[in-house]
């Protein structure tokens, strides 16, 4: 009786995202899932701050492997991504059992990437150096880069299990968690800095977020596998149906492969400049890209929660709110930017001061680095809007097409340009960071706004009319 009590108020949530106010409905969906995001953004920042404070390694380590951890989620965050987007749909049209059963599929394709993911431990060595990671890096934090992988493949398995959540509109469960998270991690690595520990490395940084994602995980599983879950996972129900599979991978590869050059591209750009202008350059890109991602974070998280809201109304068969989630969400995102914008390009001298205390060279460098990052935090936000709306409606092979034209087509060629031709400073990686951003912010809003104008021509069944076939 219980369980049928709570499914029911799972349908009622659903009601209330195809049809309640949608000013609303961005905000409830989007909000527990910022906070998810930010937890992690706030991790890398307390790191950071440990590390330069407690003198147990070098910040510059930390950006370099974490940019190459992240452009290996990519698999598992592309995965979560089209089975999400198929849940959802499925879920939005009310086709529950479906929905259910792509969920397994989801599970347990995810549990199979999870493990594969384990490789990247035995050929860690070989693996950076294919990055032309600095030497130094990897000979000082190869512990912390091995406990980054056994993270990830946790946080493989809690990216498809929050998918599954939000497809159904579920995030505010996930809020509660995210908080648990946070506490666990920000308790212990303050403990493992300064308790009574000797020899204290920056691995055991990331074995507190390990620790803090196993909360996350153990805690999902409960959600997943509870009889009251309308889309309950069971280990007799895992599969790997071959429809299933084919199109959540057919959605996933474009997504991964978008986020995995938009990875790279900040690899490269880190490989780059500490060849030319050192491994200071390094750690003043890291700390800017990192102070920028305050606000993008929180934009992106937002396009990615409204590409479920796209595929919900989708399956839904509702144009009209598709059109209002997209005019709504620009109008959120673009007024956050300009006040990212504002508020970091005025601290931005404080910010160095505050990651670089006593060394006015390094403080020099962040400064001018950046200021450039300022300005396409708005431009990266209306990327994120425009995202949520090709994902939703599976056109993941659109955003593939803008992350190649933003890596390939403008921030290499753009920083070999200042760097070798123009023969610019260590500014030359702000500078091709914002036009890479900023370009491919335009570029997408114009794609966006000609795929919104045509909608109702390109997809007549979901506004109620019926596709007239060609004689």
């Amino acid at each position: 009786m219980e369980a049928a009590v709570k499914e029911q108020k799972q349908l009622k949530r659903r009601e209330y995202l195809l049809e309640g106010n949608m000013w609303k409905v961005i905000l409830s969906i989007s909000l527990p899932m910022v906070c998810y995001n930010l937890c992690n953004y706030f991790y890398g920042i307390y790191d950071m701050m440990l590390v330069q404070s407690a003198g147990i390694g070098d910040a510059a380590d930390i950006v370099v492997l974490e940019q190459i951890k992240n452009m290996i989620s990519t698999i598992g965050g592309a995965l979560a991504t089209g089975g999400g987007i198929m849940v959802a749909r499925r879920y939005g049209a009310k086709q529950l059992e479906e929905a259910r059963k792509c969920a397994n599929t989801l599970f347990t394709m995810a549990m199979v990437v999870a493990l594969i993911t384990l490789v990247f431990i035995p050929v860690g060595g070989p693996f950076l150096r294919l990055f032309n990671t600095d030497p130094s890096i990897i000979e000082n934090s190869i512990g912390y880069y091995n406990v980054q992988i056994l993270t990830l493949v946790v946080t493989t398995m809690n990216s498809a299990m929050i998918s599954m959540e939000k497809a159904k509109g579920n995030t505010a469960q996930l809020l509660c968690l995210n908080l648990g998270v946070i506490v666990i991690k920000i308790s212990l690595t303050t403990l493992f800095v300064y308790g009574p520990f000797e020899n204290v490395t920056n691995t055991w940084l990331a074995v507190s977020t390990l620790l803090a994602q196993l909360f996350l995980f153990l805690s999902g599983l409960i959600l997943c596998f509870r009889k009251s879950n309308i889309l309950r996972i069971r280990i007799r129900d895992f599969n790997f149906r071959k429809f299933e599979v084919g199109n959540i991978v057919r959605l996933a590869i474009p997504v991964f492969i978008g986020n995995f050059l938009f990875s790279f591209g900040k690899v490269y750009v880190n490989a780059a400049a500490t060849a030319k202008y050192g491994k200071m350059c390094v750690g003043a890109l890291g700390i800017s890209n990192t102070m920028a991602g305050l606000f993008t974070n929180i934009t992106n998280s937002m396009g990615d929660c409204g590409s479920t809201i796209v595929s919900q109304n989708y399956g839904n068969k509702n144009g009209g709110r598709i059109k209002q989630f997209f005019r709504i969400s620009l109008f959120y995102v673009i007024s956050l930017s300009v006040v990212g914008t504002i508020l970091m390009f005025t601290m931005k001298e404080q910010i160095a001061v505050f990651f670089a205390p006593n060394d006015t060279l390094y403080q020099e460098m962040i400064v001018n680095i950046f200021a450039w990052e300022c300005f396409d935090i708005a431009f990266l936000g209306i990327s994120h809007s425009c995202n949520a709306l090709f994902n939703g409606f599976g056109k993941t092979k659109a955003t593939m097409l803008f992350s190649m034209l933003r890596l390939f087509a403008l921030r290499v060629p753009v920083l070999l340009l200042l760097m070798h031709v123009v023969k610019m400073d260590y500014t030359a990686c702000g500078v091709a960071m914002f036009v890479s951003n900023t370009v491919i912010g335009i570029v997408q809003l114009i794609a966006a706004m000609v795929y919104y104008a045509k909608m109702k021509e390109k997809h007549p069944e979901l506004f109620g009319q019926v596709r007239q076939e060609q004689a």
